[in-house]
């Protein structure tokens, strides 16, 4: 979903860009936005399950406009759920429900314009309906991966280990992730703007200067994310002012937290419960997905379990 509030604050960095500068280069793309962007123009055919094309021939046009241009698309689909993040996973799902239901209750009143906004909000993008794309991509001969868990990862691994030169996207997760270029907002006429991790000691409406990779990925957490719940009152330029203040989690843990005793037996009884938490839930997708790999060996899983303590401490202040 991205980090709220990140990419209007990025904005004086932010550069004007057209295909024809990626001319010679291979892109990562982002497919599941392409998809959610395609499926606005069907998303009643897509909830009735009604044959459509739109939504493929929606993703298909811009891998001939960058073709055209001489740019070579590698797209990347997303792939099992995090365990972490299966109660966002949850609440969207019944989001998606809620607004199904809203959507017949409309289109039966006559209000076809209330069903089809309640429709754009219910769309699914299944695994069948990747596969419909995946099809066609196999046809045309277009490169394609599917990542192990979300597409960020992936495209932020292609593109620190230069496999790509670029990453189109609509996700600002894919800063704090450490991708090096990104290009946001591409229409169908291949305009778009980028962002370049190497500009950001130049941006003027949050100062970076003296930030590591590492304590941006700290501020967007704090500023809230979709591995762990947003604490009451922390927004973007507070998370910035604390990272740029105690240069760490760490740091705030032991300048913030730790110096109230009262709160440490808490802090323990929230780990706890949150491992417990993420290893039942594991074993549930486990047995969805088909994912071998537990809980506890996610990395990721084990740094926001970590910063977890922390959230839950600062939002008893």
């Amino acid at each position: 979903m991205g980090i709220q509030g990140l990419l209007p604050q990025l904005r004086s960095i932010m550069q004007p860009i057209h295909v024809q500068d990626l001319r010679g280069q291979t892109v990562a793309v982002d497919t599941y936005s392409w998809l959610h962007k395609g499926a606005i123009y069907c998303s009643l055919q897509l909830c009735k399950g009604i044959p459509t094309t739109k939504h493929i021939n929606y993703c298909m046009h811009r891998v001939k406009l960058l073709q055209h241009h001489g740019v070579k698309p590698i797209l990347v689909f997303d792939g099992g759920f995090l365990p972490m993040k299966i109660d966002q996973e949850t609440k969207r799902a019944r989001k998606r429900k809620e607004n199904l239901e809203r959507a017949m209750e409309h289109e039966a009143a006559g209000n076809s314009v209330a069903a089809f906004d309640c429709y754009q909000k219910a769309v699914d993008i299944s695994p069948s309906i990747a596969f419909e794309l995946i099809k066609v991509l196999k046809q045309e001969k277009v490169d394609y991966v599917v990542a192990p868990y979300e597409a960020d990862a992936q495209m932020t691994f292609l593109s620190m280990y230069k496999h790509v030169d670029a990453v189109i996207t609509e996700d600002s997760d894919l800063i704090p992730f450490g991708c090096s270029r990104i290009i946001f907002k591409m229409d169908k006429f291949g305009q778009g703007v980028e962002f370049r991790s190497s500009l950001l000691d130049q941006n003027k409406d949050l100062d970076f200067t003296g930030f590591t990779k590492q304590m941006i990925l700290e501020m967007c957490i704090f500023s809230g994310c979709d591995y762990l719940p947003s604490l009451p009152g922390m927004g973007l330029k507070r998370a910035h002012a604390l990272i740029r203040k105690y240069k760490s989690h760490e740091k705030i843990n032991e300048q913030v937290v730790w110096k109230s005793s009262a709160y440490v037996e808490t802090s323990s009884s929230v780990l706890v419960v949150d491992k417990a938490f993420a290893m039942e839930n594991s074993e549930t997708i486990g047995r969805r997905k088909k994912l071998e790999l537990p809980v506890q060996k996610n990395v990721l899983t084990n740094y926001f379990c970590i910063l977890f303590i922390t959230f839950q401490v600062i939002s008893q202040f």
